[in-house]
């Protein structure tokens, strides 16, 4: 890691590139706990070519799987924008926080408290978690338990 002064790390924010968030989230997620698209097809596929002749697919059981197809690809869209949604005001929120003064708990007990200098993003499953930075430290965002304007007397 390259060597940053504290007045050209003052007010940055890393943001994850688009390819974190947008089309490989569907590569980094476990493929054996859900049923996709190609699932979906390929059963339609292996039903219509294991049909018996004489008795051909009910017309209404067609139209009812592509209903349901139709239904599972508008939710599994609707869950990647809000995904989106959230991620982007994780982001906004979290970058907001720039030269306010926070309160934090650490893990190890203690309370962070200082002005926040940046701000560090990672992506788990398509879900950004921000970790910001207070003095030398960094600190989870969610465990931030008070944001002052003016500086916080330590605990």
């Amino acid at each position: 890691m390259t060597d940053i002064s504290s007045s050209s790390f003052l007010n940055s924010v890393q943001v994850p590139s688009a390819s974190a968030t947008g089309s490989s989230q569907a590569a980094s997620t476990d493929k054996t706990k859900q049923l996709g698209k190609q699932d979906f097809l390929k059963l339609l596929m292996a039903q219509l070519q294991n049909q018996d002749p004489m008795k051909p697919m009910d017309d209404t059981q067609m139209v009812a799987q592509m209903a349901q197809f139709s239904a599972l690809e508008a939710t599994q869209s609707l869950q990647h924008t809000l995904q989106t949604s959230s991620n982007n005001q994780t982001i906004a929120q979290a970058g907001a926080l720039i030269g306010k003064y926070v309160q934090a708990d650490q893990s190890d007990g203690s309370t962070a408290t200082g002005a926040v200098t940046g701000v560090n993003f990672s992506v788990t499953d398509g879900v950004v978690s921000p970790t910001v930075i207070v003095g030398n430290t960094s600190v989870d965002y969610s465990t931030i338990r008070k944001i002052s304007s003016t500086p916080i007397a330590k605990a």
